[in-house]
């Protein structure tokens, strides 16, 4: 292991305890969608997992193996589920413009 990875992992650590102990408060958080979570934005408009890919540009792969707790939703795409939740009707306008 590199002395730079290293010594991040430990910074990491540090804060992590930190933050356990509520000395400190996270820098970052990040939201985690579950499988059931995620297959209830798609039930909420209504879908197949084929067409509620292809609406909101996203593989059919990626959308079966979240739904399926095979994969996880990275920041960004958590942040695209919950846009979609909070207004689907927003998020096909704006791709469709």
């Amino acid at each position: 292991m590199d002395e730079k990875l290293f010594k991040e992992l430990e910074a990491n650590l540090k804060e992590a305890v930190k933050v356990a102990k509520g000395a400190s408060k996270p820098k970052s958080i990040y939201v985690v969608l579950t499988p059931a979570q995620i297959k209830a934005i798609r039930a909420s408009v209504n879908m197949s997992q084929a067409s509620f890919a292809r609406a909101f540009q996203l593989s059919t792969d990626t959308i079966k193996g979240w739904e399926q707790g095979k994969r996880k939703p990275d920041a960004a795409a958590t942040n695209y589920l919950r846009l979609i939740r909070a207004n689907p009707e927003l998020v096909l306008k704006t791709l469709a413009a």
